[in-house]
C-alpha cells in the first residue's frame, strides 16, 4: 500500500484518536519496532495489506479510514463546525440562495492562495444547483 501525505496523516490521526499520544506508545502496544512504525506514519515505509489490517483492527477502524480514503459514492464527513454550518445553510436555501452561495464559492476559488479541498463537488463547479 503506497503511502501519500493524506494517508500518512490519516494513520497518525487514527492513532491519536485511539488515545495513543505517541507513535512509540502505539508501536509498543502493537508489538512493532518503534522506528518501523514511525517510518509508516512518516510515509518512509509502505504498509503491507496485512500490516494495515492489523493496525486498523487495533485502532478500531476500516482500511479506508486508516488510509484517509472516502470510498466512491460515500459522502466525506464535514470537517468542522464552519463546514457543517455552510452545508446546513445551503441545504436550507432555495435555488436563488444556493446560486448566491455558489457564486461566492467561485469568487473565493479565484483568489490567490485558494487551495482546493478533497471534498470539491465538480457539479457545483459547473454551476449545477441540486437539492
Amino acid at each position: 500500500m503506497a503511502k501519500g501525505q493524506a494517508e500518512t496523516k490519516a494513520l497518525q490521526e487514527r492513532r491519536k484518536a485511539a488515545g495513543y499520544k505517541s507513535a512509540k506508545a502505539f508501536a509498543a502496544h502493537a508489538g512493532v519496532n518503534g522506528d518501523t512504525y514511525t517510518d509508516y506514519e512518516q510515509g518512509r515505509t509502505a504498509l503491507s495489506l496485512e500490516r494495515a489490517w492489523f493496525f486498523a483492527d487495533l485502532l478500531d477502524c476500516t482500511l479506508d479510514e486508516l488510509a484517509g480514503r472516502t470510498p466512491p459514492g460515500k459522502a466525506q464527513p464535514l470537517a468542522d463546525a464552519g463546514e457543517r454550518y455552510i452545508a446546513d445553510v445551503y441545504r436550507g436555501s432555495n435555488e436563488d440562495g444556493r446560486e448566491v452561495m455558489l457564486n461566492n464559492a467561485r469568487f473565493v476559488e479565484s483568489t490567490p492562495g485558494y487551495r482546493r479541498g478533497s471534498g470539491h463537488d465538480e457539479g457545483a463547479e459547473a454551476g449545477k444547483v441540486g437539492a
